[in-house]
Formats: structure tokens, C-alpha cells, sequence
């Protein structure tokens, strides 16, 4: 099982050594440690490079990152399927990753949390832990062991300092993930508060933190219940507790008034009640029983100020001094529990507690309280849509496919359309808007016909999404938005604030390079702009990378790829009698078999071999002994698998260089030997005469193709080496996750 170790660390240096200390002692090493450093200095960054042993460490500095947001940092960085938390504080013991894979493969788990004992150095912090975690271990975020296709689905809350980890581990819970929790305690975390001043302004800071989480829901009820109760005793007596006041003081309450404010006090207490509790939520008619919960509310309030008043004054039951004696409660309450109850519960001495060590105790106890009070009331009342969310509940990225043609385009079939699935298996949501449409294609490609008045109206169609499509979304264009026009769509996703990304798989920037010099410049400026604003390029090969790299640092190798699910040569055993040589384009790339149309009549003038041409353009072809096929994305596949042969000829110019060799990865995928020209991307695919031939010229070529009509032991040795070749280097599987990661990092 191979691990990434993921520690979110800020300062705390001293902390930090004992930790990597203990890394280091590990029986079961992790593969890779991913350290997310919001530190202040180098201090640490210093340390990790002289200490620790294991060799593969992404070190990355982040300025100002809570833990969740530090944690899905390195969660999309992560390599391997299996992912391991830590922070700086907690040190685990030496066995801690080997149990908790251990545990995981044997109860077949999806997740083993953490395990965690608050350890006390001093008399004061000894005090603060019987008044908080006592003696016993906690389950904890650090220490948990996951598999990484469930953190995909499952990222950390981002924005709050603390809860995130407690909301993360109830919300895997509760979509009854795999979970398991350890046999016994794995962790130790030595940094409790040294001080009273320190405890203090801890739990005030978190508890607001925790407050704009969905956790914790019972106790801020409990808070709000308190405070609600004290409203409820304080305000029909408002006006008896300073005497001298009359109906002229400013701070004097009619009873209209009263009734006012306890109306507002008894809806906050219904809202309150609705939200936290399930049953309001599931109940069939739950619009009618909140209802109903508002009117009695209201009759309730409305009685109360024209008839109990009074009789509350007068009452045998009328208990004076009522609301000192609640708050006396509430006080006393407090200290007992925190002072005796929770340290017994969790399992600290009776002898350090009694005759009067509890006292103290349950003053920390209560003061802690009295500080999480105004966050939680806080808490308690926020609704619950205002509420920080986790990012993968929902679908966090909307991403619109912007490509130039639609289905029958190569480009758009491989670049695009391959991952789509994927994407939204992941939560995000995919929608494609191409420019022009399947008819105009047809009439572009195949008849060589252009309307200009529809050019016009499918750019302003785009023009108008780009301006009025709602936010938030990213845009992953293919090469331009707005083919040979100046980058006017760019400026308007700029002037929005959307993110897009370009992906390229033609060397469209040099299509002026040799014709007009003018255009060229024009051309140069647009996508010098373009490629520098954008939010990442996705670069279809390496010479593309190369060149594209001067513009923007975020850029990706994302070569063009086979979906082996659909190229499986083992669906398809059947071949032509006679043995065939294919090749298949578009009437774009006819021009590239004309330059070896000679070799092929030849060829089949002299051997008993067919030639089949799957969408070229027939006019172009006219002089070739051949059958053509009209291309067809249903029967291509199926087309190709029955040929002996497949070929790709090319120029050798610049734009030729772009080329991202598709029709070699489909030859091959198929286990079909190919023969090519030793073309940009073509000599780095193909090692001559091991996985594929290259043939410079016509003689090459002639040569070449004989050989593999005559040679089964040759033909076979190339075609199971052009299998593994694409099967390692140009498998869309192995790409998948790089191309949602690039997204995912943009939003």
C-alpha cells in the first residue's frame, strides 16, 4: 500500500523536530510526505531538507492557510491512493501507520481515524485537561488513515481555523462511509496552553471559528435555551429591577414593547429548534407544523403580557428573586460538571480531584464556558445556508467546454470529450458550448463552403454566453475563442474574473508564419495576451510545451490519448482476408497521403494488398487504388482493427511539428503495425523497426511497407511494442486525474 503522509505546519519549530523525529521511526514509511508550511520563516523549511530520511518530499509554502485548506492543498497533490494525516503537534508512536493500514486492509475499511491522548507537562495544564479532555484518547483527524477517492469526494471546509475536522469526520459518517477507529491510543499531542490568558483566547477564537460550522449544533442549542430562558425571566420584571424608574425613562418598557421583544426571542427559539433538529426537516407537512409552532409562539407571548403579568406578581408560585436563583444554577451547574462530572468521566483521579482541587478546576471549566458563550449564541442563531460548506458537497466547479466543432471533431472527441465523464463523477459539472455547429462543419470541411453571415451570428452567440453566462465558472477553450479575431472574448472573461484555460493540439500561433507577415505580427500579439492571462495551457505535445512555456508558467503535458475501453484490440479479432493498409483523417490532412499516393499504387500493382481510406477527401484522392469510407464514430474503430497496416504520412514544416499523431495511438492501440514520417511527435513515439517504422521518402516508404507485408515475425515484434508504447505513455487513464487536478487547483 503505498501512503502520502500530508502535515499541515506553521511555526512551532521545537514542536516540529520532535515530529519529523518520529516520522523517521516509523516500521511502515509512508511513500510520500507532503508538508504545507504557513510558517513565518525558513526555520522549518531549513530543517526538513538537512533531517528527514524519506526521499520523496513536496515541500510547498503557503502564506496564511487554516488546517482544511492546508489539507486539500496537499490532497491534490497527493500521488498515491492512500492518504495519511498529521499536524505539528501531535506525535504519533512508532507502529501508527503500520496498524492503521493493517486495520484498514483487514476489516476492508474506507477510513481509520485517528486516536489522540492529551498529554500535561505542568500542574496548570494538568488542571485545564481535567477540566476539558481528561485522561482518556479522542478520535482525531491527525492520525487518520483514507483512501484518496474518498477525500476527493470529501474535501475540508475552508475559511474556519478549527471544527473543520469534527464537521469532516460527522459528514463522512453520515453517508456511511467504511470507518474504523484504532484499538488503542497511536497519539500523543504535548502543546496544551501554559497559561489562563492563552486558554482563554483559544477556546474564544475557535469557538467563533466553530460557530460558522455545522457541528456542535446541541451545545449551541443549550447556550441559546440558557440565554432564551434568562430573556424570558429578565424582561416581564424589567421594569421592577431599578426602582425610580418611570414611563418618562428612556430605558423604560411598555408592555407592548415586552411583548415585541419576547415575540422576536420565541421566533429566534423556533428557527433555532426547526434547524437543529432533524425531525422538523423529515416530517411530511413540516411547512404546516412550523406554522402552527409560530401562532402558538405568538398567542403564547400575546397571553403573556395581557394576562400573567400581573398574576406573576401575585401568584402563590411566584418565586422571588427568581432570575438570580437561575443564574445561581446555571453557575453551579457548571462547576460540577466541569469540575467533577467530565474529569471522572474521562477518567481522571478522584484523589486529584477531591476535597478541593475540583473547585479550581470547574472555574477553568466555567470560564471557558463563559468565553465559547457569544460564539455559540452566535452559532445557534446564523441559518443554517449561511453556513460555511464543505467544497465537494456540492458542484463546486461548473466548467464549460468551449471548442471550436463539436462530435466529429478529433480534437474535441480526445482533448474534451474523453474526460467528461470523469469530471463529473468528481463533482464537476460539465456543460459544452461549441462554436460553430455540426451543419456548418459539414459545409466547411467536407464541401469547402463558408457562410459568413452564420460565422457572424455563431460569434456573437458566443460573445453573448461569455457575457451573461452566470458566475462562477471556468472556460476551457480549444486554441481560441474567437478564431483569427483579436482577443476581444479574452478581455471579457478577464473583465469578469473568470478563469480559462487554453488547450492547444495545433500550432495554430504559426498559421500566418510563412504567408503574411502582417498577420503573423497580429496573430502573435493576440496569443502572446491569451497564453500570459490565462489560468493554465494544456500543452497536446512536448513541442508545444517548449514553446508555449515563455508565456505562462502554468502549463501542462497533456498529450492526446487513447480510452483503451473503447480501442480494445480483443473486442475486435476479426481482419480483412487481404491484407490492408488503412489510413484515416479528415479532408484536411488528405494533403499528407498525396505525398506517398505513388508508393501506394505502386505497391498494390505488385502485391495482392488493398488500401483503405477512412475520410479523406475523394477529390484529392482520385488517382489513388483505393476503396474510401466515410468517417463514421461508431464503425471507426471497428474500421481500423481489420487492416495489417497503418500509416502517417506528413510535410516537415513547422505546423506539421504541432501535429499530436493521433492516428499513430490508434494504429497501435489495435496492435496494428504503423509506418510514418519522422515528423515532430512521430520520431518521439516511434523507435525504428521496434515499436513502428519511419520512412523519410518515397523509397523509405516502399521499402518499409514491403518489409512489413513480408515479414509476419517483424510485423508482429512492432505491433505488440506499439501496444505496450501507447498502453504506458498515452493511456487516458493515467491522465485523468492530472487534468481534474489542474481544474480543481483554478477554482
Amino acid at each position: 500500500m503505498n501512503i502520502s503522509l500530508i502535515i499541515p505546519i506553521k511555526n512551532d519549530y521545537d514542536v516540529y523536530v520532535n515530529l519529523c523525529s518520529a516520522i523517521n521511526l516509523q516500521t511502515y514509511q509512508p511513500k510520500e510526505i507532503i508538508f504545507i508550511d504557513s510558517s513565518n520563516d525558513n526555520e522549518i523549511e531549513n530543517y526538513l531538507i538537512k533531517k528527514i530520511k524519506i526521499s520523496n518530499i513536496n515541500y510547498i509554502k503557503k502564506d496564511k492557510k487554516f488546517p482544511g485548506e492546508a489539507r486539500n492543498i496537499g490532497i491534490k497533490e497527493a500521488k498515491y491512493d492512500y492518504v495519511a494525516f498529521l499536524d505539528s503537534k501531535t506525535i504519533p508512536d512508532a507502529n501508527w501507520l503500520f496498524e492503521q493500514k493493517e486495520k484498514l486492509i483487514k476489516d476492508k475499511l474506507d477510513v481509520v481515524f485517528g486516536n489522540t491522548k492529551y498529554i500535561s507537562k505542568t500542574k496548570f495544564q494538568h488542571d485545564i485537561k481535567s477540566a476539558t479532555f481528561g485522561n482518556i484518547s479522542h478520535i482525531t483527524t491527525p492520525g487518520t488513515l483514507i483512501k484518496k477517492n474518498i477525500l476527493l469526494e470529501n474535501l475540508f471546509i475552508e475559511g474556519v481555523r478549527t471544527a473543520d475536522d469534527l464537521e469532516w469526520r460527522e459528514r463522512l459518517i453520515n453517508k456511511k462511509t467504511k470507518i474504523g477507529t484504532p484499538d488503542n491510543n497511536q497519539l500523543i499531542y504535548y502543546s496544551l496552553p501554559k497559561n489562563l490568558l492563552s486558554v482563554l483566547n483559544r477556546y474564544f477564537v475557535y469557538s467563533f471559528h466553530t460557530a460558522q460550522v455545522n457541528v456542535d449544533n446541541k451545545l449551541k442549542f443549550f447556550y441559546f435555551i440558557i440565554l432564551t430562558s434568562l430573556f424570558f425571566l429578565i424582561i416581564p420584571r424589567w421594569n421592577f429591577y431599578l426602582p425610580g424608574w418611570d414611563k418618562n425613562h428612556p430605558l423604560f418598557i411598555q408592555n407592548h414593547e415586552k411583548f415585541y421583544i419576547l415575540l422576536i426571542i420565541s421566533l429566534f427559539l423556533i428557527m433555532i429548534i426547526v434547524q437543529n433538529f432533524s425531525i422538523f426537516n423529515k416530517y411530511r407537512y413540516n411547512t404546516i407544523l412550523k406554522s402552527i409552532l409560530v401562532i402558538c409562539c405568538i398567542y403564547l407571548v400575546y397571553n403573556w403580557n395581557y394576562y400573567i403579568t400581573n398574576w406573576i406578581e401575585t401568584s402563590a408560585f411566584y418565586i422571588p428573586h427568581i432570575t438570580k436563583i437561575f443564574i445561581s444554577l446555571v453557575f453551579i451547574t457548571s462547576f460540577i460538571v466541569r469540575g467533577i462530572y467530565y474529569p471522572l468521566k474521562r477518567d481522571i483521579n478522584s484523589n486529584y480531584l477531591f476535597p478541593f482541587n475540583w473547585l479550581k478546576i470547574g472555574f477553568y471549566g466555567f470560564l471557558i464556558d463563559i468565553v465559547k458563550a457569544p460564539a455559540y449564541l452566535y452559532g445557534a442563531i446564523i441559518p443554517k445556508f449561511f453556513l460555511k460548506k464543505n467544497i465537494a458537497d456540492h458542484k463546486s466547479v461548473n466548467l464549460v467546454f468551449y471548442p471550436k466543432y463539436g462530435i466529429k471533431s478529433p480534437s474535441f472527441r480526445t482533448r474534451f470529450l474523453s474526460y467528461k465523464d470523469y469530471l463529473i463523477k468528481n463533482n464537476v459539472d460539465v456543460k459544452t458550448k461549441q462554436l460553430f455547429s455540426d451543419t456548418f462543419y459539414n459545409k466547411r470541411i467536407f464541401e469547402k463552403k463558408i457562410n459568413f453571415l452564420n460565422i457572424f451570428l455563431f460569434y456573437y452567440k458566443r460573445l453573448v454566453d461569455l457575457i451573461f453566462r452566470k458566475k462562477p465558472f471556468v472556460a476551457l477553450t480549444h486554441i481560441e475563442l474567437l478564431p483569427y479575431v483579436p482577443y476581444l472574448a479574452e478581455i471579457i472573461l478577464l473583465i469578469r474574473r473568470i478563469p480559462y484555460i487554453v488547450d492547444i493540439d495545433d500550432a495554430v500561433y504559426l498559421r500566418f508564419e510563412n504567408n503574411n507577415k502582417l498577420l503573423f505580427l497580429l496573430d502573435k500579439i493576440k496569443f502572446n495576451f491569451m497564453l500570459s492571462n490565462c489560468s493554465a495551457i494544456l500543452a497536446g505535445n512536448q513541442y508545444h510545451y517548449n514553446y508555449l512555456k515563455k508565456f505562462n508558467n502554468k502549463i501542462y503535458y497533456i498529450p492526446t490519448n487513447i480510452d483503451f475501453s473503447k480501442y480494445n484490440y480483443r473486442n475486435y479479432p476479426k481482419k480483412h482476408k487481404t491484407f490492408t493498409i488503412v489510413w484515416i483523417g479528415t479532408p484536411s490532412t488528405t494533403i499528407y497521403l498525396q505525398k506517398i499516393i505513388n508508393v501506394l499504387n505502386k505497391i498494390k500493382q505488385q502485391n495482392n494488398i488493398n488500401i483503405k481510406i477512412i475520410g479523406a477527401d475523394k477529390k484529392m484522392i482520385k488517382n489513388l487504388d483505393c476503396y474510401h469510407i466515410d468517417w463514421n464514430e461508431n464503425t471507426e474503430v471497428s474500421e481500423i482493427s481489420k487492416c495489417h497496416l497503418g500509416i502517417m504520412p506528413l510535410l516537415n514544416t513547422n505546423w506539421e511539428l504541432g501535429k499530436c499523431a493521433y492516428k499513430i495511438l490508434q494504429y497501435m492501440s489495435l496492435k496494428i503495425p504503423v509506418i510514418a514520417s519522422p515528423v515532430g511527435v512521430n520520431s518521439q513515439i516511434i523507435t525504428d523497426t521496434q515499436n513502428g517504422m519511419l520512412a523519410k521518402d518515397e523509397e523509405e516508404w516502399y521499402s518499409k511497407i514491403l518489409e512489413i507485408i513480408n515479414d509476419r515475425d517483424l510485423s508482429n515484434k512492432i505491433s505488440n511494442n506499439g501496444y505496450e508504447t501507447v498502453k504506458k505513455q498515452f493511456n487516458l487513464e493515467n491522465y485523468k486525474l492530472s487534468f481534474f487536478k489542474i481544474i480543481k487547483n483554478i477554482t
